[in-house]
């Protein structure tokens, strides 16, 4: 995305940079397909049905799995919301941030990456959230990302997570482990 164009410019090389945009997602599309290919193939070969069953008890149950998360996120990014994921993954490493060095590099690039306005991978945060946020991280502390992930759980919690629930990755997950 241009932020500012010269007047000199044409619109060609804001067309180039949409082309590039786009062959970038088709090999982030082929990237996830040769990732769900593999999902639900641990060393045992499957997933379990337990394990399964435990991931629709709550989103809380699927994100203490490493499997979960990865299968969630396989899911996420075939539905163009995968950010929402690295979001709040991103905002539970800030919280464990051992040290102040630490909390002002992931907070300066959790900001641009994620809550900015037209950032890369930005959230859907509404504005009172946002700015909050964005005033939180002017004195970084391990709580400055909590209103914005928490809105973000809420979103994968009520939205993301129950269709999950009822898509064809988890269905045929389930039936794969019958």
């Amino acid at each position: 995305m241009i932020l500012f164009q010269s007047p000199q410019s044409s619109n060609s090389y804001l067309f180039n940079t949409e082309e590039k945009n786009s062959a970038t997602e088709r090999r982030s599309r082929l990237h996830f397909m040769r990732q769900w290919s593999q999902v639900g193939h641990n060393k045992k070969g499957r997933i379990s049905r337990d394990m399964l069953e435990t991931w629709a008890e709550s989103l809380n149950a699927l994100l203490a799995s490493q499997i979960g998360v990865s299968v969630f996120g396989a899911f996420l990014r075939s539905e163009f919301s995968e950010e929402n994921l690295q979001f709040y993954l991103a905002c539970e490493q800030y919280r464990h941030s051992s040290n102040n060095f630490s909390l002002q590099r992931r907070a300066k690039n959790i900001c641009a990456t994620y809550i900015q306005p037209g950032a890369p991978r930005e959230v859907n945060l509404d504005s009172k959230t946002r700015d909050l946020t964005l005033q939180l991280l002017q004195a970084p502390s391990h709580t400055s990302l909590l209103p914005a992930q928490k809105r973000i759980y809420s979103l994968l919690d009520n939205d993301c997570y129950l269709r999950f629930l009822q898509s064809n990755i988890y269905s045929s997950l389930l039936k794969e482990a019958e």
